[in-house]
């Protein structure tokens, strides 16, 4: 189990999150208490930056800013592409 520090943030106190977590500025995250234990669920919010980069990975293809094998061989060959 990890350890998180408690910091005073004005009038209040905060975290800082792991960047692990993968966790973006502006995320909400949903929590629930269980006795003693709170628990962050990042279920939801994680299939939400899945489903932004696959949305983010089909812009380059519908404006058609794609590259083609032979591109990316030429490019990329002195890294071993295309062997």
């Amino acid at each position: 189990m990890g350890k998180l520090k408690v910091r005073k943030i004005g009038n209040s106190v905060g975290v800082i999150l792991p960047k692990e977590w993968g966790l973006r500025e502006g995320d909400v995250l949903d929590y629930s208490k269980k006795k003693n234990y709170y628990i962050i669920d990042t279920q939801q919010l994680t299939q939400e930056h899945d489903r932004q980069m696959i949305e983010d990975s089909f812009t380059d293809f519908e404006t058609g800013r794609t590259v083609s094998e032979e591109e990316m061989k030429q490019e990329f060959e002195k890294y071993g592409w295309g062997e």
